[in-house]
C-alpha cells in the first residue's frame, strides 16, 4: 500500500472580497436572500440557514455552500472545514490493511503539524455519547433598522416604570456599540419581528434616532407562544453579576472608587473576597465593599479605614461573620462618639468576644443592613460601659 492515497480537503471553488462598488459575482448573487441594505449589508443562504455579509468580507464557495467572513478568519474557517471534511478514522481502517500501519521509518513523510492537531485531543470514549437532538432552526444574524422590531405587550415586561426609564437613558446616554449584544428577534410568518429579548436596547436606539441598525439573532419559533416560552427561560437561566464580581470588575476596569476602597482594605491588612456566601469566607477576607463605599462618600477615607484597622486588630484570625454590622457600627461611633469617648476601652470590650458571639447578638433583629448596625452600636456601647476604664501606666 506504499502508493496509497488519502482523500484531501480541496481549496474554495470560488473567493471574492465585497467591496460596495464592485460588481457582484453571478455564483454570488445567485445566493443572494435579500436586496443589498443602506448599509451595506445583504444575506446570502449559507449551509447554516443565512448570513449575513458586510463590506470587507471575504465570500467563498466550499462544497457548493457559501462562507462569509472577515479577511483574517479565512485561514481558520478553511482549517475547521479541513477537521469537518476529514475522512473517518474507522472507514480508513477498512480501506487500508493493517500491515500499512507498520511501515518501516521513512516511506512516507511526517504529517505536517497544524493549528487544529495541536489542540488538546479529548480521550476517545469507547461509545460515542449521544446527545439530545438540537432544538429549532439555526438563526440568522442580521442589521436591522430599529423602525423593523416590534414588542409583543403579551409576554414582554412592561417598561413604563421608573426603573426602565432610567435604564434606557442610561444605554442611550452612553452608548457603546462594544456593549451592543445581538437582540434575541423572532421571525413571524408574515416576515414580522419581534423582539424576545433586548428591548431596552431597541427603546435607547428608538429614543437616540440616530441608530442605523441593531444586531439581531433572528429565528423562528413558530407561534407567540413559543416566543413567550423562550422569553421566560432566557429570563431564568441568565445569571446576574454578583456585588463582589462587579466590584473586582469595577477595579480591573480602573474605577477610582473602587480602587480606593481596595487600597483602603489592603491597607488594614485584609484582602477583598471574591465569594458572596458567608460559609466560603476566610479569615483575613472582607466581602462588605457595599457598606465601606457608602461611608466612604459620606464621610470618607480614614473612618473606614480606622474601623478596618480597629477589626483587623481585634480578630485577625477571624471569619468576619457580622463584618458589614461591626464595620458600620464602629464608623457611627466614630463619628458620633459618646461624651468622653476612649477608643481603647471601646478595644478593649471588642476583645472581650469573638466574631460569632457578637454576631448572634443581631439574631432577633429585623430589618436591612442600617437597623443592624444601629443595633449592634447600642451593643457595643452596652459592652463599652461595662469595661473598666483604661488607666495610664
Amino acid at each position: 500500500m506504499r502508493g496509497a492515497s488519502y482523500p484531501t480537503t480541496p481549496p474554495p471553488s470560488h473567493i471574492w472580497i465585497y467591496e460596495r462598488d464592485r460588481a457582484m459575482p453571478e455564483w454570488v448573487a445567485a445566493k443572494k436572500a435579500d436586496a443589498v441594505q443602506p448599509n451595506g449589508t445583504f444575506l446570502i443562504h449559507s449551509e447554516m440557514g443565512q448570513a449575513r455579509v458586510h463590506p470587507g468580507n471575504v465570500i467563498f464557495d466550499y462544497k457548493g455552500n457559501l462562507y462569509a467572513c472577515p479577511p483574517g478568519e479565512v485561514q481558520r474557517m478553511l482549517q475547521e472545514m479541513e477537521d469537518r471534511f476529514a475522512p473517518d478514522p474507522k472507514v480508513i481502517a477498512r480501506i487500508v490493511p493493517q500491515s500499512a500501519a507498520k511501515l518501516p521509518s521513512g516511506s512516507t513523510p511526517s504529517p505536517k503539524k497544524t493549528a487544529a492537531s495541536a489542540r488538546p485531543v479529548a480521550k476517545a470514549q469507547s461509545s460515542p455519547r449521544k446527545w439530545p437532538a438540537a432544538k429549532g432552526n439555526p438563526p440568522s444574524v442580521e442589521n436591522r433598522h430599529p423602525s423593523e422590531l416590534n414588542l409583543d405587550d403579551s409576554y414582554q415586561r412592561s417598561t413604563e416604570n421608573g426603573a426602565s426609564q432610567a435604564l434606557i437613558k442610561k444605554i442611550a446616554t452612553g452608548w457603546d456599540w462594544r456593549m451592543c449584544l445581538p437582540l434575541v428577534v423572532s421571525k413571524r410568518d408574515d416576515g414580522s419581528l419581534w423582539v424576545i429579548d433586548g428591548q431596552h436596547r431597541l427603546a435607547a436606539a428608538m429614543l437616540r434616532g440616530d441608530i442605523p441598525f441593531l444586531p439581531c439573532c433572528v429565528g423562528v419559533y413558530g407561534s407567540v407562544a413559543d416566543e413567550a416560552a423562550m422569553f421566560v427561560a432566557m429570563n431564568r437561566a441568565r445569571k446576574p453579576m454578583n456585588r463582589l464580581d462587579d466590584f473586582h470588575a469595577a477595579i480591573a476596569s480602573g474605577d477610582s472608587e473602587a480602587i480606593e476602597i481596595a487600597d483602603i482594605i489592603k491597607g488594614a491588612g485584609f484582602t477583598v473576597s471574591r465569594k458572596t456566601g458567608s460559609q466560603s469566607w476566610v479569615p483575613g477576607e472582607v466581602a462588605f465593599t457595599s457598606a465601606i463605599a457608602k461611608v466612604l462618600r459620606k464621610h470618607g477615607a480614614k473612618v473606614c479605614s480606622d474601623a478596618l484597622t480597629i477589626m483587623q486588630e481585634a480578630w485577625p484570625d477571624e471569619v468576619l461573620n457580622a463584618g458589614a454590622s461591626m464595620f458600620t457600627a464602629l464608623t457611627k461611633l466614630a463619628i458620633n462618639p459618646p461624651a468622653d469617648f476612649d477608643p481603647d476601652r471601646m478595644f478593649h470590650a471588642l476583645l472581650k468576644r469573638d466574631q460569632r458571639e457578637w454576631a448572634s447578638f443581631l439574631n432577633e433583629t429585623k430589618g436591612g443592613g442600617e437597623e443592624r448596625a444601629l443595633a449592634l452600636r447600642q451593643v457595643l456601647l452596652m459592652a463599652y460601659d461595662e469595661e473598666p476604664e483604661v488607666r495610664n501606666a
